[in-house]
């Protein structure tokens, strides 16, 4: 995550926006939460975190380290299922070969051949 500080101090926001009390009491302790979620959670891709953050504001409580673990090892398994379902899905969808040549000539011969007899036939009445 790049700028993770800015990250944890839009989720201190959002939980504080969300109506959950802080049981951090004063500037010290926020800063020392935030430098602990930073170490913690700084190399999670944004968007993960950012979901998480969302899941955990919607609680009524305040989120411990424990909670955002929980949601963040939630949204990976949801994450590495949902690559790997697409990784099965292509491998079972083999793209079909559009040109087959020799199909399509054979095909072709048998075209001509029964347009060939038909109006031969209605020539010949």
């Amino acid at each position: 995550m790049e700028r993770p500080y800015v990250f944890m101090q839009r989720a201190l926001v959002t939980f504080k926006a969300a109506g959950l009390h802080s049981p951090l009491a004063g500037p010290s302790q926020e800063e020392f939460w935030l430098q602990l979620w930073v170490e913690r959670y700084g190399a999670l891709e944004a968007s993960l975190f950012t979901g998480c953050v969302k899941k955990l504001a919607g609680e009524r409580y305040f989120p411990r380290l424990h909670d955002m673990d929980e949601a963040v090892q939630d949204a990976q398994k949801r994450l590495l299922l949902a690559r790997r379902r697409t990784q099965e899905h292509r491998a079972d969808c083999h793209e079909p070969d559009l040109f087959d040549q020799a199909n399509s000539k054979r095909r072709v011969r048998e075209l001509i051949e029964h347009l060939e007899k038909k109006f031969t036939l209605a020539a010949g009445q």
